[in-house]
């Protein structure tokens, strides 16, 4: 059983890893002003609410809450629990994870080891092969003999349970000289499949041209089966080798296949990554939306590639893209188009892409403009897509194209595809004023935090939202931003994280000034409460005729308006 890890430990992993690095693994981020912003790994948006706080040591997303330090973040991204995402971070920045004793190591990410060996096992498999691309992108060889990778597997110590869940063996159907089990790969070209921290989840393997076949013939490709590290729809090839070139070159280009994808990096073109052997899925859209916003898809130049452009739209706009669809000639894949003329004449190509939402259209109306049904149920289908097009922009470009092609009215189109609104995300609920300020003041400078609880204000807080947050930062460990956010209700966390991220430690004066405003309004509220209530007492006490009382009370309300005006 693993031992547990220290808590001084988590502390110094947590100090000296790059949140803004970790992040930067799945999210294209650009620098504003003392933090980064980019599109939120945990939902679908248009603009970019998802911050980074390098400073702090935390993310927030302004558009759906998430928010944490860089252990939640891993935790959250790849599925793991709190220790295995601490060991995750410590490895990627060299760093040691002190444990107490707790009767043995952890094994780690098995998954993730078995499939490291495997690949080290393929590649050496092709030694002498010295490309650039076999390097590059990890190819191997797996040998014909079924028992190749099990008996390698085995020597080294793995247990044949992880074997089996990563994909990479079978039990057969009767036992042999292996224990009943047979490598699922078996001379076949060996692509490694990468998430885009380059953790090596599956394996694709296509048979070798020009081998003999008996029998029924074997799948030109072969994928590792779905496994706890690996889901097909949510992974996309190259993406590892491509996710710098895609931040530079400020796009994506999606081709079909392994090879096209190694074909087109040879050539120059770095940014290119390709489903795994499916239509693209909603889900690998959106992990291509965290690196950049403008998608091209290629597509073969004949009716059927024109249609799977337009098949394709309704993915993208589910995945809250526009999408772009450059077509080659019929015929011609990106490999060998490249390889015959060019990556010049492919630049051209890729320039002409034109918006997935012309073939799209193109495609409903039909050749026939008479076909009254027909156009009837395009527009229906249209109205439907209009209501998941979010950005103002592209809702009016699809409106209007789409009623010139179908020859409907644009109105029409407009009323049945209205946008349906967001989910309300509420605000800070109740009124704010010096207590809201006073509250992030607190968050974003701990040195507040001891001055207020001497000055007892936080007992003069009116809004019981505002006070239990109060209380909560002053009960909080300063050293950890990241919890105390967390630890507040939604409606206040976005004000509280904005004060935090926005905050300039060095404007130290500009926090002092604020700081004392609320302070004095604070404080003048509480010295009105008091008179109030010493004038109410003194008019209740001369109503029932308690001549005492009502002095008493008098004096008490004169004391406390001199008090004020001094």
């Amino acid at each position: 059983m693993a031992g547990r890890i220290r808590d001084d430990a988590i502390r110094t992993i947590r100090e000296r890893a790059s949140l803004v690095e970790v992040v930067s693994d799945v999210v294209a981020l650009r620098r504003r002003g003392r933090s980064f912003v980019g599109l939120c790994p945990f939902h679908v948006e248009k603009t970019p609410s998802f911050t980074v706080s390098e400073e702090r040591g935390f993310f927030h997303c302004f558009g759906c809450g998430e928010h944490g330090d860089v252990f939640a973040f891993v935790m959250r991204i790849e599925s793991q629990p709190f220790p295995d995402a601490v060991r995750r971070v410590a490895s990627r920045f060299g760093l040691p994870v002190p444990e107490d004793d707790g009767g043995g190591r952890p094994r780690g990410e098995p998954l993730v080891a078995v499939n490291a060996a495997a690949a080290a096992f393929f590649q050496a498999e092709l030694a002498g092969e010295g490309e650039e691309a076999v390097r590059r992108f990890g190819l191997g060889y797996a040998p014909p003999n079924g028992e190749a990778l099990v008996r390698h597997l085995r020597g080294r110590g793995f247990p044949i349970e992880d074997c089996l869940t990563a994909g990479l063996v079978l039990r057969r159907d009767r036992p042999g000289a292996s224990g009943g089990l047979l490598d699922r790969f078996r001379d076949r070209l060996m692509f490694p499949i990468a998430d885009p921290t380059s953790r090596i989840v599956a394996f694709g393997g296509r048979i070798l041209p020009g081998r003999p076949v008996s029998g029924d013939p074997p799948p030109k490709y072969l994928n590792s089966p779905e496994s706890p590290l690996f889901r097909k729809g949510h992974t996309v090839y190259g993406l590892c080798q491509a996710r710098d070139a895609i931040r530079q070159a400020g796009r994506v280009i999606v081709v079909e296949g392994y090879l096209d994808v190694i074909a087109l990096a040879e050539a120059g073109v770095a940014e290119v990554v390709a489903p795994l052997g499916t239509a693209l899925t909603v889900d690998q859209l959106r992990v291509l939306r965290r690196f950049t916003e403008r998608v091209i898809a290629c597509f073969d130049g004949d009716t059927a590639g024109r249609r799977a452009a337009a098949r394709s739209f309704a993915v993208f706009v589910e995945a809250g893209l526009w999408g772009q669809g450059a077509f080659l000639p019929a015929g011609d894949d990106p490999d060998s188009y490249v390889r015959a003329n060019g990556v010049a004449a492919l630049e051209r190509c890729l320039a002409a892409a034109v918006p997935l939402v012309d073939a799209y259209v193109t495609d409903l109306a039909g050749p026939d403009a008479g076909a009254v049904g027909r156009r009837a149920e395009a527009a229906r289908e249209v109205a439907r897509i209009l209501k998941k097009v979010r950005n103002p922009f592209e809702h009016d470009v699809l409106a209007r194209l789409a009623a010139a092609r179908l020859g409907v009215r644009e109105e029409m189109l407009r009323s049945e595809g209205a946008v349906e609104p967001p989910e309300h995300v509420p605000a800070a609920s109740g009124p704010g004023g010096p207590e809201a300020l006073l509250v992030e003041l607190m968050a974003a400078d701990p040195s507040f935090v001891e001055r207020v609880r001497a000055g007892g204000l936080i007992g003069d807080f009116q809004h019981p939202d505002w006070r239990r947050t109060a209380e909560a930062i002053a009960a909080a460990d300063a050293a950890d931003p990241a919890a105390l956010v967390q630890s507040l209700p939604r409606a206040l966390r976005d004000r509280v994280a904005a004060r935090m991220i926005a905050d300039d430690p060095d404007d130290r004066s500009a926090r002092e000034r604020a700081f004392a405003d609320c302070v004095a309004a604070i404080r003048r509220r509480r010295e009105t409460d008091a008179q109030r209530r010493a004038r109410e007492e003194m008019r209740a006490a001369e109503a029932r005729g308690d001549e005492p009382a009502a002095r008493a009370a008098r004096q008490q309300w004169q004391e406390l308006t001199e008090k004020s005006r001094t």
